[in-house]
């Protein structure tokens, strides 16, 4: 019992190792890849009136603004291949 036991494994070792075989001589590829899209905005505003003596009178107004913006995109891969 204990030979057909030993047998049994030895051959089922046997196989594995002959189908392995050509799977490792083989050259083998493989990577990733990746992407990304941002999106940046920004207001800043600022502003300053006075009115003095009705629609005849001395008026003074200030404004400042600002705005900002960024748009990028991206795209990367490595591939990576063996011998």
């Amino acid at each position: 019992m204990l030979r057909r036991i030993a047998f049994t494994l030895a051959t089922v070792a046997a196989a594995g190792f002959v189908a392995a075989a050509p799977a490792t001589a083989n050259d083998w590829e493989g990577g990733k890849a990746g992407g990304g899209y941002q999106h940046v905005e920004g207001h800043k505003a600022s502003a300053e009136y006075l009115n003095l003596g009705g629609p005849y009178g001395i008026t003074y107004a200030k404004e400042k603004k600002a705005h900002f913006e960024a748009e990028r995109g991206y795209f990367y891969t490595q591939y990576l291949h063996g011998r």
